[in-house]
């Protein structure tokens, strides 16, 4: 009897652990960069470029918040903007060692808990991580293969580089580097990039060096058989040719990085300038202009640069009240202004619908979510005026009888904030993961009686204040990811039944 007991009691404990699981995973899940892409040490433009990714690479997404996600790429966590960044169901690679933060946490055999347990791990296990699918890591440790859920696996995130002490004796330059010049009289050349660092010799002004870097606002430089570091303010790298007298030039592009020298991956950006600036050109090496703005020096790229007085004019712009257009064509550019020589602010792909609210030329003006900008008039088709909140509605329709499944964020497969999250990823919007960080941090309440389309609308569970989260699509209804049903299904709010007895709130996105 007693042993009848304890059977019963661990199957009610299992089942409870069951209804425990967390609403979402850690992991978002793959993606791919869809152009180049900076990889930085936090989530702004002025954090330092820890690499920058090639189009097309491979990472696993940990996170995403107001425009930038937390990823990994080859092994390194950082942040990388998300308007650049297009998801897959599951990518593969080299991403490094995670820990476990569990006890007792299995290995599966495939990508969600119906697959069989290969074994169970403790915290502080480490593991190689070898790809992601949706909210499962691939991993192998001790020779064994299998997934594991991101729950309970943590990557540790990316170090700032600290300064290496300058060697005891003469180091050779490296045979690569720029050929610059001494500005200031008995320069320091020190052990790291600061005056708290101590000093390696004194370069007079003049002297030729070889600069190999920059680290905040320091040269890394070789002189005289010494490697050490300059500060920026005494030191000008060469241009292949120089201007005299320097050539007027303005920016045709808003947000580019001014520079420290010629090459994104070597050198760190000083400040960002853009249209409103005047620059004085001074020389050119490659691609690259030497210039000086607003009494600060360094390097632009040459395609963000028109050369000549600008006339400082603005684009003529005849307004369109607000028509939906839709996107023609894969991997669209919008750009900052209506020409190809403006800068690229986004990728857009065939289907995907923008707010239309003027046109210039052959170029309409559009935004997309927070987003705004041109984009060719070849590549648009207008329909007629809608609400952005119908057309997103009308796009989650779209996915009607996609299977459910947990952790996804995908058409392959959705949870229930998998596929909101998705959904208003496609116009622009970068909402929070989870059901309860989309309630916590994303849009704006709206009471029940002023509900619009494409509204999210959450109710509660057993185990949560906010368990489960679908988008009002009009007429009493919303369409939502149903782990009861399986799939994805459209259900009556107000049906006398769990939805409405649970209901906890609602929330705009929209206009927010």
């Amino acid at each position: 009897m007693k042993k009848r007991l304890i059977s019963l009691c661990l199957a009610v404990l299992c089942c409870v652990s069951l209804l425990a699981i967390p609403a979402m995973a850690q992991s978002e899940g793959g993606a791919v960069t869809t152009t180049a892409l900076n990889l930085r040490s936090q989530a702004n433009t002025s954090s330092d470029i820890i690499v920058t990714m090639p189009k097309g690479a491979q990472l696993i997404v940990i996170s995403s918040a107001n425009g930038w996600s937390k990823v990994n790429y080859n092994g390194t966590v950082a942040y990388a903007c998300s308007d650049y960044l297009s998801s897959r169901s599951s990518v593969s690679g080299s991403f490094g060692t995670a820990v476990v933060t569990g006890n007792d946490v299995r290995m599966r055999s495939g990508p969600s808990t119906s697959y069989s347990i290969i074994c169970d791990f403790d915290k502080g296990t480490q593991v190689s991580v070898t790809g992601a699918s949706g909210g499962w890591y691939a991993i192998s440790v001790n020779g064994k293969s299998g997934y594991m859920s991101s729950d309970y696996l943590s990557f540790a995130q990316a170090s700032q580089p600290t300064p290496s002490p300058a060697p005891t004796t003469p180091v050779t330059p490296a045979a690569d580097g720029y050929a610059a010049q001494v500005i200031g009289t008995s320069v320091r050349l020190r052990q790291g990039p600061g005056t708290s660092y101590g000093i390696v010799t004194y370069c007079s002004k003049g002297a030729a060096v070889t600069v190999h870097s920059s680290e905040n606002g320091w040269y890394k430089l070789s002189y005289n058989g010494n490697v050490g570091y300059m500060s920026g303010d005494y030191v000008r790298i060469s241009p292949k040719e120089s201007y005299n007298p320097a050539k007027s030039a303005s920016m045709n592009a808003n947000g580019v990085n001014l520079r420290m020298g010629p090459s994104t991956d070597l050198f760190s950006s000083v400040k960002k300038i853009g249209k409103a600036d005047k620059l004085s050109v001074t020389g050119v090496y490659g691609y690259w202009y030497q210039v000086s703005v607003n009494g600060s020096y360094g390097y632009v790229y040459s395609e963000f640069v028109t050369l000549g007085s600008a006339s400082g004019s603005t684009p003529t712009v005849d307004k369109i009240d607000g028509k939906i257009g839709t996107v023609t064509g894969n991997g669209v550019r919008m750009r900052s202004g209506p020409g190809t020589s403006y800068s690229v602010v986004g990728y857009y792909n065939r289907g995907v619908q923008l707010t239309v609210t003027g046109k210039s030329g052959d170029w309409y003006q559009v935004s997309s979510g927070s987003v705004t900008g041109y984009m060719s008039a070849n590549y648009i088709s207008l329909s007629a005026t809608s609400s952005q909140g119908e057309q997103i509605a009308k796009t989650a329709l779209q996915y009607l009888g996609v299977p459910y499944v947990y952790g996804g964020a995908s058409p392959r497969g959705f949870d229930c904030s998998g596929l909101c999250y998705y959904v208003y990823q496609q116009y622009g919007y970068s909402l929070y993961r989870g059901a309860t960080s989309m309630w916590n941090n994303n849009g704006v309440l709206v009471a029940k009686s002023d509900l619009q389309p494409g509204d999210l609308v959450f109710f509660k569970d057993s185990t949560s204040p906010i368990g489960h989260v679908g988008m009002y699509i009009g007429d009493g209804k919303f369409v939502h990811a149903a782990s009861g049903k399986g799939k994805v299904i459209i259900t009556e709010l107000e049906d006398s039944g769990y939805y409405s007895r649970n209901y906890v709130g609602a929330k705009r996105i929209i206009g927010s």
